[in-house]
This record gives structure tokens, C-alpha cells and sequence, in this order.
């Protein structure tokens, strides 16, 4: 029997997400703050996932270290209202598409402010059939996703975790309307390309190629020249990271989402913009102080999650 997504247990890193759920379609609607809601509402839920049960998680958990206005509710009720489609095939084997609603019933502490505020949810009946049959998967990793700062890069990271696995593939081509809608673009916006380039993919290239294990590359695929030809779709490749990369991607991790864009770009931007002014002697100091920290911390958990991967690597030759 194949090994199936819902069998696979979440550790306090990282879990298992369906490949149907990554490639849902009609998820436009959903704001960053939705995506890492909800796959934190996947992890918590853990192997029952599947079960027909109600499910109990904090609200601190669910905010995180968010800061902006959106309250926990508000991305429950659009998890409960937005019907995302997934691709299926019906009972002659010709192609269909199934359409349900990723939360069934819910219920949220009215005061999102108390330390002990909770959220009571369920998953629909229609996503757990889909969960329930799934036998492919991407490990997704929630720091990660709590440090993007945009949606887009949430989507293509969560694409690329389904495939960076596979054996002999490292690229894969999509249509135009296939990477929209994967990537989650309202359908009434980006429709120039260098809209969608700027403001989708670029951003998102840089910001997994900045913070993931793994590094990804998103290309055109045009018709009539690969300059000024038609773009019809994108190609994706990706490959994983070596020591020193990983140790880059954890670092940017733990620096302050400000500037984080442009850090990852190459740009520079104005501290003054967003840092208080400091004594020049006073500002070194501190920054030395900060950086010497930071260093000390990224260093031993770097080395942690090397040993860990030698270790299971040792099991795994051990056992063949």
C-alpha cells in the first residue's frame, strides 16, 4: 500500500501538506495571513487530520509574530467561505474538477486579545476525502512561511516542496493560467506581464531562493523568439541547497522582515526610512553586538540541522 500524506506525522519544524492542496486552484481570494493560517491549521490537526472531528488551536498561535490589522476571525471565515477547486477525474476517468470549501464549522473567542482565546474548527467533508486519498507531498516548513512577506512566494515554495524530491526531475513547464492560478492571482489583476513579473514572480523567486532549503529558477517559455515572443507559460527548475547556502536562508530568516526585499534584490534602502537615530559609535556597537548574536545563533542551529540530516542518512544506509 502506498504511503499516504496523512500518515505522515509533523514534527515542531515541519509538516506534511497534500500535493492536491498545494495545487488548488481559486485561491486568489486568500491573503498572506490566510495561507499561514490555514497551514498551521493543517499541522495542528497532525495524522487526524482525516477524522471527523473538531480540532482545538490558540489563537496566539495562529497570529504568530503578525503585526497587521487582520484578526484570526477574518481569515477563518474566508477559509470557510472560499471554495477552492482541485483537479480530479470522474467515474469514466475523463477529467473533472471538484470544488469544496476548506473549513466546515468553526468557532473563535470573541476577544482575540485573550492569552487563552482559542479557535474550535473542522475541516469539510469534501477536503478530507481529498486528504484522505493523497500519497504525494511536500514537507513545508512553517518558519519559512512566517518570514515571507508575500503570498505568491507561500505558493511557489509550497510547488516547489512537492517536487524537490523527485528523482530525475528538476523542471517542470506550466501554462500561463496554470501558474496563476497555482500561485493564487486574482484573476482581475497582473494581466500585463511585466506586471506579473514584478510584482508576483520576481518577488517570490526571490524571496524562496533567499529562505528555503532548496533554490528555484521561473523563466518564460515563449513562442516566437525568447526575447520578444508571446510568453504561453513559465518553466520552473529547482535544486537543493549546499552548507553554506542553508546557512544563508536561515540567517535571512531571523532578520527583521524590513527591507527584506531589497536585501535579497541586491538594493539598498535608507535605514534612516526606519531605524532611530544612534550615536555613530553607539549604532557600530550595537550592530557588531547584534550581528556577533545572530551569527552564534544561525552557526549552532546550521549545525543541528546538518547532523540531523547525516543521521538519518546513516539509518537509511544502515537499513538497505
Amino acid at each position: 500500500m502506498p504511503f499516504r500524506t496523512v500518515d505522515q506525522k509533523p514534527t515542531s519544524e515541519d509538516f506534511a501538506k497534500a500535493r492536491e492542496l498545494i495545487e488548488a486552484r481559486g485561491t486568489g481570494s486568500l491573503s498572506l495571513q490566510d495561507r499561514r493560517v490555514v497551514n498551521l491549521l493543517y499541522k495542528n490537526a497532525g495524522t487526524c487530520l482525516c477524522d471527523d472531528v473538531d480540532h482545538v488551536i490558540s489563537i496566539k498561535e495562529l497570529r504568530g509574530t503578525h503585526k497587521g490589522g487582520e484578526r484570526v476571525k477574518d481569515s477563518i471565515i474566508r477559509l470557510q467561505t472560499t471554495l477552492v477547486r482541485v483537479p480530479t477525474v470522474d467515474k469514466n476517468g475523463k477529467p473533472a474538477t471538484k470544488r469544496v470549501a476548506i473549513l466546515s464549522d468553526t468557532a473563535t473567542t470573541d476577544d482575540e486579545d485573550d492569552p487563552n482565546g482559542q479557535v474550535v474548527y473542522s475541516f469539510s467533508r469534501g477536503m478530507r476525502e481529498i486528504i484522505k486519498d493523497s500519497t504525494l507531498w511536500g514537507r513545508v516548513r512553517t518558519a519559512v512561511v512566517f518570514a515571507f512577506t508575500s503570498k505568491y512566494s507561500v505558493s511557489l515554495y509550497e510547488l516547489v516542496t512537492a517536487r524537490i524530491n523527485l528523482e530525475h526531475v528538476w523542471e517542470e513547464e506550466f501554462s500561463l493560467r496554470d501558474i496563476r492560478a497555482l500561485l493564487g492571482v486574482p484573476e482581475d489583476k497582473l494581466l500585463r506581464m511585466p506586471d506579473l513579473l514584478r510584482n508576483c514572480i520576481n518577488v517570490a523567486v526571490a524571496e524562496v531562493n533567499g529562505m528555503a532549503d532548496f533554490g528555484v529558477k521561473v523563466e518564460p517559455v515563449r513562442k516566437g523568439g525568447k526575447l520578444r515572443g508571446k510568453a504561453t507559460g513559465f518553466r520552473v527548475s529547482w535544486w537543493r541547497k549546499n552548507a553554506q547556502q542553508l546557512q544563508e536562508a536561515y540567517k535571512e530568516i531571523k532578520q527583521s522582515k524590513v527591507g527584506r526585499i531589497a536585501r535579497l534584490t541586491g538594493k539598498v534602502e535608507k535605514m534612516a526610512d526606519y531605524v532611530p537615530k544612534l550615536e555613530a559609535a553607539t549604532a557600530t556597537q550595537q550592530l557588531a553586538e547584534n550581528r556577533q548574536k545572530l551569527e552564534e545563533q544561525v552557526n549552532a542551529e546550521v549545525a543541528d540541522m546538518l547532523e540531523g540530516m547525516r543521521a538519518k542518512e546513516r539509518t537509511k544506509l544502515a537499513a538497505e
